[in-house]
């Protein structure tokens, strides 16, 4: 038998946990004027100082989730008594935080419930967030089996963006060989992708499909402003720049963001011998992702290491090769400030690794759809999550 308590810790009704094969698995107390429970969320009189020191909030379907994720070290979270989420229970959040991880049972049940869930939750502004575990494994299973801190670390502390979730929801029940499927799958993403508030998310998005289904991205792009526009049609009283078309067509001249930051650093490099070994130590042994570039900056440091001091123009006679004399004379007329902050430095490290973390996943999405033809679904689930965490790292 396990205590309910009200907001205020008062104890208002009981729950009893069924230990034999009998009867419900859960039973409540009967509902009363004071015990109501679409408005009652488990421990929530607890975790609040925690919820608001953190501004997170973790929302389990069951009370013994709860006090399994406290005893792993997870005290900000919450649960819902046997029912659906309830305005008043989003009510209740809102009024103490503004971020939530729904971390549901995997099964088809919990995954059904967590995909209402967030949409509730995303409608009242919240970010969202939802913790993914194997299947068929609720997150007291979870603990059980693979213990607290990987519970921790790799549940909690690894759960998806909403879009990653909705990405895996869609895929669900659907042979991604198959043509119908396969263009349903793409449908419904591409509803998702509209209703994404930064063009930056849709272009990140509208690529990864591209890329994976080996697809135009011009043509999902148009496909997507005709979702757009629909959508708009239908919501006349808002402002029609909401539902401004993405222009692929000078996108499409536009350089990458990593080129863009290897050009910017090796302006700066050539000024600065201070801030070129700086960042030769933040590449770690990562190369430039430009074959030029890279060159460039082998022979700036050769050419710092024979005594030489800053000067663009002494290294631009310093190089022999008359391509990378042109890139050098490119870059040296690129509109920019001489200083450079440690943040733009580090800002324009993120964009290069970032595009070679960008290959990594390209890489293990091939992996995943040879995988799902030879139908190892297994290994095509096991590549999905090792997808997760790399975009987690981006």
């Amino acid at each position: 038998m396990f205590p309910i308590l009200d907001h205020q810790g008062n104890t208002i009704a009981f729950s009893g946990r069924a230990l034999g094969g009998e009867g419900p698995k859960y039973l409540n107390s009967p509902e009363t004027q004071i015990f109501n429970k679409s408005k009652i969320l488990y421990n929530f009189h607890l975790a609040r100082g925690v919820i608001r020191k953190q501004q997170q909030a973790v929302l389990f379907e069951g009370f013994a989730d709860v006090i399994s994720a406290n005893r792993a070290g997870v005290e900000n979270g919450v649960a819902t008594m046997g029912t659906s989420l309830t305005e008043e229970h989003i009510s209740l959040l809102k009024r103490n935080v503004q971020a939530v991880t729904i971390c549901y049972d995997s099964d088809k049940a919990g995954i059904e419930a967590a995909f209402r869930a967030s949409k509730m939750l995303t409608k009242a502004r919240f970010a969202v967030r939802v913790a993914i575990m194997p299947d068929g494994m609720d997150p007291d299973d979870f603990i059980k089996v693979h213990g607290e801190e990987k519970f921790r670390n790799d549940v909690i502390g690894s759960s998806a963006t909403l879009m990653a979730f909705k990405l895996i929801y869609y895929r669900r029940g659907k042979n991604l060989q198959n043509e119908g499927d396969r263009l349903q799958y793409i449908e419904e993403v591409l509803k998702e992708i509209s209703t994404l508030d930064k063009a930056v998310e849709k272009d990140l998005y509208l690529r990864q499909l591209a890329n994976e289904f080996s697809l135009s991205l011009d043509a999902l792009a148009q496909q997507l402003n005709q979702l757009v526009q629909a959508s708009g049609q239908k919501r006349q009283n808002q402002p029609r720049a909401e539902s401004k078309p993405i222009s692929y067509a000078r996108k499409s001249e536009l350089k990458p963001a990593y080129h863009t930051a290897e050009r910017r650093m090796i302006f700066h490099m050539m000024r600065d011998a201070d801030v070129a070994y700086k960042v030769q130590e933040m590449l770690a042994g990562s190369t430039f992702n430009i074959d030029e570039h890279q060159a460039i900056i082998t022979y700036l440091f050769a050419y710092y290491e024979k005594g030489h001091d800053p000067d663009p123009s002494a290294f631009l006679n310093y190089l022999h090769d008359n391509k990378l004399k042109r890139v050098v004379a490119n870059i040296e007329m690129m509109p920019l400030n001489e200083e450079i902050s440690d943040q733009e430095l580090s800002d324009y490290i993120k964009q290069v690794l970032n595009y070679q973390k960008m290959l990594k996943i390209k890489e293990k999405m091939a992996e995943q759809k040879q995988a799902e033809r030879q139908n190892d679904f297994l290994r095509a689930a096991a590549i999905a999550t090792e997808i997760i965490q790399l975009r987690k790292t981006l």
